[in-house]
């Protein structure tokens, strides 16, 4: 194909194939005689870069191969598990025999309309009918355009995968909006607690302490050190953390002993069954490690039992907002929640402090000798009082 004109802009455009790579782009030329002159240059470009491709790399990689290859150097060996259905979408709508230097932004434009027509779970209605909700924007930045770009760029910086023009990932993230932290009150601890088995109790119980997210609490014992009252866990992105133990999470730990000789978090089955998930033969009576199915399962239905409505992870969104309300710290959330930049934490944290601030202010206002002279009149009848104060 020569040079084209396109409807919207002024400048021809050029989209030629050399040794099964495509190069496309516009000339940003007006005049069909310049552009041509131009594509003559990039096609000289190109044929020096497919040559360098040759001799180095070998075939084009396609995307098949590539998600393959990245969900077993990566995906597999961390706590992203859920990211292979992800893959898997991506895979179905752009084609697994599609090059990875033919991913453009038209391309991603495709699969992000695509995706945005999924849906997801929310529970059920009051008759037992599932219910379904829209994808989340947030959802669809991870899953998708984040997930598809780790998958070009580790192709590209591991294994000599060459992408002339990638898309302009940036310009496709979808606008997100900001959920409001969910903090799950003291009287609502205790609806859950009447419903609740009381060994998914203990993991709750000990996830509100540690701030961890489900994939990491659900420990082994290999994991855990009385001696140094610590546990170890691999975190999101691979991440090595050492955790320090409360007296209280120490004491959910010890109390767990003998329960698995793998397991920490275990529960009783109360029927004879076989899991149609993990194909697991359970026995009654008998203990079996906790899973993730399970803990969201048996999670759903004490809260849905106790009137709550919480997500697991609004657990840890209740650790660290307990901590900052008492310490007034934000670092030190930072560091239980294992956030590398403080910048995360402060984003969604840094309101937590409005109590602090209000009493901050209170203070600076009794302390201002104007006010003094006032008296009584300057205040109000019922004065503010935090909510720090009123849940002591």
């Amino acid at each position: 194909m020569s040079v084209y004109p396109i409807k919207g802009s002024r400048y021809w455009q050029f989209d030629f194939q050399i040794s099964g790579y495509r190069f496309s782009g516009s000339t940003k030329k007006t005049c069909e005689r310049d552009a041509k002159a131009v594509e003559a240059a990039e096609k000289a470009k190109a044929r020096e870069l497919v040559k360098s491709i040759t001799v180095t790399a070998g075939e084009p990689l396609r995307l098949g191969a590539a998600c393959d290859r990245w969900w077993a150097e990566v995906g597999s060996q961390g706590a992203e598990r859920d990211m292979q259905h992800a893959l898997g979408r991506i895979r179905d709508i752009i084609g697994d025999r599609t090059f990875l230097h033919d991913i453009t932004d038209n391309t991603l434009s495709r699969l992000i309309a695509e995706r945005r027509k999924d849906r997801v779970r929310d529970g059920r209605d009051d008759n037992g009918t599932q219910l379904w909700r829209q994808i989340t924007n947030k959802r669809v930045n991870k899953t998708t355009t984040g997930l598809l770009r780790r998958v070009m760029n580790r192709a590209v910086d591991n294994w000599d995968a060459v992408v002339p023009r990638p898309p302009k990932w940036e310009k496709h993230w979808l606008k997100e909006t900001k959920r409001p932290i969910r903090e799950i009150g003291h009287a609502e601890e205790a609806a859950i607690d009447a419903e609740e088995d009381a060994d998914y109790a203990a993991l709750r119980r000990f996830a509100v302490i540690t701030g961890l997210r489900r994939g990491s609490v659900l420990l082994r014992w290999p994991q855990v050190d009385f001696e140094q009252a610590v546990v170890r866990v691999i975190t999101k992105g691979g991440i090595p953390r050492v955790i320090p133990l409360t007296k209280e999470a120490y004491a959910l730990l010890w109390s767990r002993r003998g329960h698995h000789p793998e397991a920490v978090f275990t529960f009783i089955a109360r029927r004879t069954n076989k899991n149609a998930k993990n194909g697991q033969q359970y026995i009654r009576g008998n203990r079996y490690p906790i899973t993730v199915y399970g803990f969201v399962s048996h999670w759903r239905y004490a809260t849905k039992r106790a009137g709550v409505r919480a997500r697991i992870h609004d657990m840890r969104h209740t650790a660290a907002t307990r901590t900052l309300r008492e310490t007034g710290n934000l670092r030190l959330v930072q560091k239980l929640l294992g956030h590398t930049d403080i910048k995360i934490t402060a984003e969604f944290y840094a309101d937590v402090l409005v109590e602090d601030l209000r009493e901050g202010m209170e203070r600076t206002s009794a302390a201002n000798p104007c006010n003094k002279s006032r008296g009584a009149s300057a205040t109000t009848d019922k004065p503010l009082r935090s909510r720090r104060n009123s849940e002591r």
